[in-house]
């Protein structure tokens, strides 16, 4: 038969994807003895009804004897179900035959922790530890995961030192009156986000280098995080979307002793949930600091409270300020982003959280000297910038920056949900780039460089 009329007799059978499977494993064998990296990701596979079976003969294929070329990636991503054993069993068989150099599940539940019912928690449970168990090489050579699990397995991943996991992430996992501890001998990566535990401990981490967390547990009385034995930790990344619940956050205190490099606090575009401190405070923890990122920082905050980093972190390189005040009070979006970061919030369904998310409560006041000197600050970049009064910190650090060499002003954008664009006091027309120009170079005896501002022809069409 042509193949149209057989391709439309497998249509109405209802056989086309059987077929399409078989034809691209037989092909894949092929391809996947040669490649380098290799990606699976279930949701290339359209079939709600099996959610693993589908791309099995994918990963099969994987497991053929062609140690002559070696794999630098492994990445697979799959469901938390029963039929997703046949690829564990598969990974197995293919680190038996191949050298991989790297191992990275990303391991998806059919409902997350939030939603699932207890017997359904214990299934993910009976799942996990089943995928442990038949795929010893797979778990060992493991290094990097990510999961949305249950509780109780993540904690007994992480304290299974025999692992050699070096990156890690939970997501959208939590019982928020439990204390987290970790130790592990490996980890050099882990993120833990949207995990809503009473409290964080990372008690013995001796390879740590970047910990990032986002969103934590309501309380006035304790820190969300605790940083024990972290000798490595380089980069931290917190993210809340704070109320009045919240605690505020001494830095000092929150550090202990880690001396990091980079720091990034993203406020969600509420409440700013840290204190300023003296230098002499701060000092000897941001002795290393080079690169500063704050973000999501309301539009009604000052910036002059953020001078305090300056005068603490002799050796800070860059500044990245975003100023952005998309928050629910906007119709269509809503005070909590944790379950898939979508805008769907009615602005009268807003109401019954005014009283706890106030932007101005308790805001973070900071003088600093006048004759204020900083040798090492080179780059400051603004996204959400607006001609406005608040935007004279603009001037405060250009004078007290000494050896400051660009400038990077940008327009705030829209949110890529609901098209939202909060900056409307940008300076698009030349008469006003111009006029900001001036005014920098005026505050400098040296010259410094003046970027992003986007051409006329890129402007928002509801700016005339």
């Amino acid at each position: 038969l042509p193949n149209d009329i057989l391709l439309s007799i497998l249509e109405r059978l209802q056989l086309r994807e059987a077929v399409r499977t078989s034809i691209l494993s037989t092909r894949w064998m092929h391809l996947f003895s040669i490649r380098s990296r290799i990606v699976v990701d279930v949701a290339a596979f359209h079939c709600k009804d099996d959610k693993g079976s589908m791309f099995t003969p994918a990963t099969k294929s994987m497991s053929a004897r062609s140690s002559q070329y070696p794999i630098s990636l492994l990445r697979i991503r799959f469901h938390l179900v029963e039929e997703s054993i046949d690829i564990i069993h598969c990974v197995d068989g293919t680190l038996a035959n191949r050298k991989i150099s790297a191992v990275h599940f990303l391991i998806l539940p059919e409902q997350r922790d939030r939603r699932c019912t207890e017997d359904e928690l214990a299934t993910n449970g009976r799942h996990f530890m089943r995928f442990v168990y038949a795929g010893s090489h797979a778990s060992a050579s493991l290094s990097y995961l990510h999961i949305r699990c249950f509780l109780m397995l993540i904690i007994c991943y992480i304290h299974a030192r025999s692992w050699s996991t070096s990156s890690f992430r939970v997501a959208n996992v939590g019982l928020n009156l439990y204390v987290l501890r970790i130790e592990h001998p490996h980890l050099t990566t882990l993120a833990l986000d949207g995990c809503v535990f009473g409290k964080i401990e990372l008690s013995w981490l001796p390879r740590l280098k970047c910990f990032s967390y986002r969103t934590w547990y309501l309380s006035q009385d304790q820190y969300p995080l605790s940083l024990g034995y972290v000798p490595q930790l380089s980069t931290l990344k917190l993210r809340n979307e704070a109320s009045i619940m919240h605690k505020t956050i001494r830095l000092s205190e929150l550090l202990g002793n880690a001396t990091i490099s980079s720091l990034d606090l993203n406020f969600d575009s509420e409440r700013i949930w840290i204190e300023s401190e003296a230098p002499k405070v701060l000092g000897p923890l941001f002795q290393n600091l080079q690169i500063l990122s704050l973000q999501c920082i309301h539009e009604e905050c000052d910036l002059d409270w953020t001078m305090f980093f300056l005068e603490a972190a002799p050796l800070l390189n860059q500044i990245f300020i975003k100023v952005w005040d998309h928050t629910p009070s906007v119709p269509n979006c809503r005070p909590f982003q944790l379950l898939g970061d979508t805008c769907n919030i009615r602005e009268e369904e807003y109401g019954e959280w005014q009283d706890v998310y106030q932007k101005g409560y308790n805001l973070p006041m900071w003088e600093a000297p006048a004759d204020l000197k900083h040798c090492n600050l080179k780059e400051l970049i603004i996204k959400g910038y607006q001609v406005e009064e608040k935007f004279r910190y603009i001037r405060r650090l250009v004078k007290a920056a000494v050896n400051l060499e660009v400038i990077v002003l940008i327009h705030s954008g829209s949110c890529e949900y609901c098209k939202f664009s909060p900056s409307t006091r940008y300076p698009w027309t030349q008469e006003e780039r111009l006029q900001i120009k001036e005014q920098i170079l005026e505050w400098r005896s040296s010259p410094i460089k003046l970027l992003g501002f986007e051409s006329l022809e890129c402007r928002p069409s509801h700016v005339k």
